[in-house]
């Protein structure tokens, strides 16, 4: 899934790592969110429900995200880290040392966290590699009780040159982070909604596993309708004017769950050969 050069510009970011396949590492910015971890905490705190609104521009996604846990045992304090990492071109440090940790950054353009409607001071930290960082805080659970849980962020969105002079746009919300809390997720709702112009109408949807290999490169981008949309989800989303929805149940969300978008794809002009 490799392009035939790097393109640089100002576009780096959200988004998609496919996993399981060639990874675009080398050829863009890649960066993406998703659902908070569990980084140490109680086995009794369960998410019962993400609501979440990824409100996509040509150069700008808004990701607000809502959620509620419920702990069905006695008080608890947990350490909740939110990812915010990057491969390629938005991995932070490009193999530099790392900074102090109060000037490290990773790739969101704005990040904020509110706990039952407060708003809470977090830090990141590095993961076990480069790529993986967390913005973290630590977040008291009552007994028996519910904790609304906020996380909104920004980033700009990714982007991939093909072997055609061509380029599509990828955006992405990592799910699976998620199943480190008790149980399944509750319900998972997942509103993405493109501004006017970023997406041709109508929207055609193509699932990645209906896709050679599964593997992104492998679509004849040039012959599909302008409007195409390639996705992976938990679910095939329903499209309501220019927004997908994506709801699932009481599921334990995998890698294959993560929500993976490549769209408005356009030919490129006074591109190399």
């Amino acid at each position: 899934m490799r392009s035939i050069f790097s393109y640089a510009f100002a576009i780096i970011g959200v988004c998609s790592l496919v996993y399981g396949q060639a990874a675009l590492a080398d050829d863009g910015g890649i960066s993406f969110g998703g659902s908070p971890h569990l980084l140490s905490g109680h086995a009794s705190v369960a998410m019962q429900s993400e609501v979440v609104h990824i409100d996509v521009a040509d150069k700008t996604i808004k990701v607000d995200c809502d959620f509620v846990f419920h702990n069905s045992g006695p008080a608890a304090t947990v350490r909740m880290g939110f990812p915010d990492d990057g491969l390629g071109a938005a991995e932070p440090y490009q193999g530099d040392p790392l900074p102090p940790l109060s000037k490290l950054h990773a790739t969101f353009t704005s990040y904020e966290s509110y706990v039952d409607g407060k708003k809470v001071p977090t830090k990141i930290i590095a993961g076990a590699d480069r790529e993986h960082y967390w913005h973290v805080k630590t977040v008291t659970f009552k007994a028996n009780s519910d904790c609304h849980i906020r996380d909104v962020y920004r980033l700009p969105p990714g982007a991939q040159v093909t072997s055609d002079n061509g380029m599509y746009q990828q955006t992405s919300y990592i799910l699976h982070t998620g199943s480190s809390w008790h149980g399944p997720i509750g319900k998972a709702e997942l509103v993405v909604t493109f501004a006017p112009n970023t997406v041709h109408a109508p929207i055609k949807l193509m699932s990645i596993s209906s896709v050679t290999e599964h593997d992104i490169s492998k679509v004849k981008w040039p012959t599909e309708p302008r409007g195409l949309i390639v996705y992976q989800g938990p679910c095939t989303p329903t499209i309501d004017g220019q927004s997908l929805h994506f709801t699932k149940s009481n599921f334990r969300p995998t890698e294959k769950d993560d929500i993976l978008l490549y769209y408005a794809y356009r030919k490129l002009t006074n591109m190399p050969q």
